[in-house]
């Protein structure tokens, strides 16, 4: 055997070898029945989620799932913020999608400012929007005391009345109990400081303490109309330690009239006032909500959050917590914050709204602590994917979004399946009734090209589109039509009485111009329309171009090597063509 036989040889056994290895992890699981695929993934997740990721999978429109188009709003950013805020959004997309475990998702750059989000398999559209756009800005703010509370509640009456005037509204003549409407705030603040509760107890603890306040000690209903001598005090239901309880029916009004610019002018600007996120329920009825004046200045951020995972809270297994964990750099801004401000309370803010409001006992060192609320097992394991992946640089706009049903996928694949085998049975039955032994060894070499395609797709992590389906069908004509091509030439060198070696030689040389022309011509279509192509579009850009590639080398490679080694010793005397 000479050199170059032998380099073919081993050529074609070494691109075998590989094309069996990456497709063996398709073949298994393929031929996994359901219950052991189960029975794997709970004994074993860690292969189970290996063996997952190195087989072909079905593509969005196969499969079902989510298709969102997503475009980052950067209009709140400063000029030299918004040079890299796409491919940030995009990481940041990217870390929470493969944290939360969606197989083979496809997220990438369109244009300028969109992103284009694939989610195979998953149909909870809600929960993959809320996780993929939340925010996620987690900040610890230091709440104001009761006197300074106090006092900017009595400075927002005096400005109220004295810019608003008689366009309040004068509360009917009622009795009125405990409550909110009926306190009056002083002037000053040492007779605001009598109304300060004693300090919290003191408990030594290495970790943030994040456990709610007990319910609060509610006075009466709020009442109704406003009292033109305290236009917003009279709103308010309680003031209870360092923060504010509002009914559930003052909450409009109160809101609008902390967003009078009379109001505006009086707020300090290191202070601001923010609502508890949770409703609380009154003894008496209803529902109403804390209100917090918490401090702009005083913060840290999680900007330095090293990890965030999900656990049963120890004081209550049947509840679920968020613990985390800060960096060094984080633990020691953590650090700083909480040893400065013991006895003080905190308020846990995500996305702009306050999740918790604990006491800081103690200065905590270790930059540990964990975040506590009514979560379920989805909500609890979303928020610490997010807290994980970090906060997105700018708001993300849902421009797009598609749904497709898992039915769709098994009608597609069943039926471009069958297309698929049809045509490579019709082909390979032509080929061998109209070329005989010659056409045997087409075949050969067209079962050896969709091994090849396959083991490329399983190896680079491709989908299998419906689009896909349709390139490897068109791969098993063009691939047959290289072999056409060259026993036709084959056939002409035979009819001008050539030896079977020459003409096989001649056949290939003669066939090699018009394969390449031909097949390089459709690689640079397949080429451009996967850089420029979306979707479906690139599952058949990516078929079609290692079709291309597989096809010339099996007919120029493969069954020539054949051919060789069938008549390599002399005897053959016919070609079988």
């Amino acid at each position: 055997m000479n050199k170059n036989l032998r380099f073919k040889v081993i050529l074609v056994f070494i691109v075998l070898i590989a094309s069996l290895w990456a497709l063996y992890p398709t073949f298994r699981v393929v031929t996994m029945k359901p219950a052991e695929r189960d029975a794997m993934e709970i004994e074993d997740p860690e292969d189970y989620d290996r063996l997952i990721s190195k087989a072909i999978k079905p593509g969005l429109d196969l499969k079902g799932g989510m298709y969102l188009v997503l475009e980052v709003d950067d209009s709140q950013l400063a000029d030299d913020e918004k040079a890299d805020v796409v491919d940030r959004a995009l990481q940041v997309i990217r870390n929470r999608v493969d944290q939360f475990g969606v197989a083979e998702p496809d997220i990438k750059r369109e244009g300028e400012k969109r992103i284009i989000v694939q989610l195979p398999g998953l149909q909870d559209a809600e929960r993959a929007k809320r996780l993929i756009g939340q925010t996620a800005m987690l900040e610890w703010r230091l709440v104001m005391q009761q006197v300074e509370v106090a006092n900017l509640l009595g400075a927002i009456d005096r400005a109220l009345k004295s810019e608003l005037g008689d366009s309040l509204v004068e509360v009917e003549a009622e009795p009125v109990d405990a409550g909110m409407g009926a306190l009056e705030f002083p002037d000053s603040a040492a007779a605001a400081d009598s109304m300060v509760p004693p300090p919290p107890p003191s408990f030594v603890s290495d970790s943030l303490m994040l456990a709610q306040m007990p319910d609060a000690p509610l006075g009466s209903l709020p009442l109704q109309t406003i009292n033109k001598d305290r236009p917003f005090t009279s709103l308010l239901l309680d003031f209870y330690r360092d923060w504010l309880v509002v009914y559930e029916d003052n909450i409009p009004r109160v809101r609008n009239l902390l967003a009078q610019a009379e109001v505006q002018k009086v707020i300090p600007d290191n202070a601001g006032f923010m609502w508890f996120d949770e409703w609380i329920t009154l003894p008496e009825g209803g529902r109403a909500k804390y209100l917090f004046l918490r401090s702009k200045d005083d913060m840290v951020t999680g900007a330095n959050l090293k990890t965030a995972v999900p656990q049963p809270d120890p004081q209550s297994p049947s509840r679920l917590i968020v613990s985390f964990e800060f960096n060094r750099k984080g633990g020691r801004e953590l650090a700083r914050f909480t040893g400065r401000n013991v006895g003080r309370f905190t308020a846990i803010v995500l996305d702009g709204k306050i999740k918790s409001y604990p006491v800081i006992r103690s200065k905590i060192p270790d930059g540990r602590g964990y975040i506590e609320g009514s979560f379920t097992d989805v909500e609890a394991r979303d928020l610490s994917v997010i807290l994980r992946a970090g906060a997105l640089p700018a708001d993300l706009i849902l421009r797009e979004e598609r749904t497709v049903g898992p039915s769709l996928g098994s009608d597609s694949i069943r039926q471009g399946v069958r297309a698929a085998l049809l045509g490579l049975a019709t082909v390979i039955l032509f080929m061998m009734i109209y070329y005989k032994v010659s056409g045997g060894i087409a075949s050969m070499a067209l079962v050896f090209n969709l091994l090849i395609l396959f083991g490329a797709l399983a190896y680079l992590g491709a989908a299998l589109t419906l689009p896909g389906i349709a390139g490897v069908i068109l791969t098993i004509g063009m691939a047959i039509d290289a072999n056409v091509l060259i026993f036709e030439r084959i056939r002409e060198e035979i009819r001008k009485a050539k030896t079977i070696r020459s003409a096989i030689d001649a056949g290939y040389e003669r066939a090699f111009t018009t394969i390449v022309d031909a097949n390089l011509t459709t690689l640079i279509t397949a080429v451009v329309l996967w850089q420029f192509g979306t979707g479906p579009i690139k599952g058949f850009a990516t078929t079609l171009s290692i079709g291309i590639i597989a096809s010339m080398f099996t007919a120029l490679v493969f069954s020539r090597l054949i051919f060789n080694l069938w008549t390599r010793s002399g005897r053959v005397q016919k070609l079988s063509i």
